[in-house]
């Protein structure tokens, strides 16, 4: 039989497919996620898992309703330095009812619960809340764990006001320094 040369960095040391499975923190379950291939490669330098057809991943509160979810076609988790890297038709909702919708999006798990870097993008993106009011962060936005407050980098969008109410005053947005509460 003829010997093969095969380089350790470029194979799997874990590969799953069609998987589904729960992840807990300080043993209350969190996480669900699913994908169809999760790799797992440990033989480089900064081990990360990689799913290259997919991940959907759902946050659940302490009764298991689903807080927030990530959806996107391909995804890095970085274990070492606790940070995902999702790409691709990337759509994230979190509690409020807000979609955020973009090409690339980053998420810190190390970072405090109220540290404004928790989840990032410097690429465009699109907020929808609940109400159907959306905005464009045409150079990316930075939110903390709740993704709230967001802060918008070049900020532009549209909002529906009511005007039979006194409630806004003025209704223009600063693009370049736009916050939500």
């Amino acid at each position: 039989m003829p010997l093969v040369s095969v380089d350790a960095k470029t194979i799997p040391m874990v590969h799953t497919e069609n998987i589904s499975t729960l992840i807990s923190d300080s043993g209350i379950v969190r996480y669900r996620l699913q994908a169809k291939i999760w790799d797992m490669y440990s033989n480089t330098g900064d081990s990360y898992w990689y799913f290259p057809k997919g991940i959907h991943v759902e946050r659940f509160d302490s009764l298991f309703h689903v807080e927030g979810s990530i959806v996107a076609d391909t995804a890095y988790y970085y274990d070492r330095k606790e940070l995902w890297r999702a790409v691709g038709n990337v759509v994230v909702k979190n509690t409020e009812g807000t979609t955020f919708e973009t090409s690339e999006l980053f998420w810190n798990q190390k970072a405090p619960s109220n540290d404004g870097k928790a989840f990032y993008t410097y690429q465009l993106v699109k907020i929808t809340n609940a109400d159907g009011n959306f905005m464009y962060g045409r150079n990316g936005f930075r939110a903390n764990q709740s993704l709230n407050p967001i802060f918008l980098f070049s900020g532009k969008g549209e909002l529906n006001v009511d005007e039979s109410t006194d409630s806004l005053q003025q209704n223009t947005i600063s693009p370049d320094s736009l916050q939500i509460p």
